[in-house]
């Protein structure tokens, strides 16, 4: 039977990110080793803005702070305790200029990098 995971806030595993367009810190902590189909963790961004276009299934849950999702569909203001559905092949914009994010993701599929030639940000 499969094993249980707690992931502790302060034990997370942040590691910088170069993202295009600035840098975050992320815990990936839901990833290949644990899971054959699912990826997911914590991102912390500040006064970043990234265009993106997802190559995966993902929802995030707003846990601190305030970002804008800018869509074709048009614009999103994401709070605290709000969730985001992103379809793949969904292209945005994410905006945190002048202010800092957390947010918890999870994301299918976990090796979408790897299945489009290219090693996560």
């Amino acid at each position: 039977m499969p094993n249980a995971i707690h992931f502790k806030r302060n034990e997370l595993p942040f590691i910088p990110c170069k993202a295009p367009g600035g840098e975050t810190t992320i815990a990936r902590v839901i990833n290949g080793k644990i899971s054959q189909h699912m990826g997911g963790g914590l991102e912390i961004a500040e006064n970043i803005k990234v265009h993106w276009t997802t190559l995966y299934d993902e929802i995030l849950f707003i846990h601190e702070g305030s970002m804008i999702i800018r869509t074709g569909q048009g614009e999103m203001e994401c709070h605290v305790g709000d969730i985001v559905w992103l379809p793949e092949g969904c292209t945005l914009d994410y905006d945190i200029t002048g202010r800092r994010c957390a947010y918890f993701y999870a994301l299918y599929p976990f090796d979408w990098a790897k299945r489009n030639g290219m090693e996560e940000p």
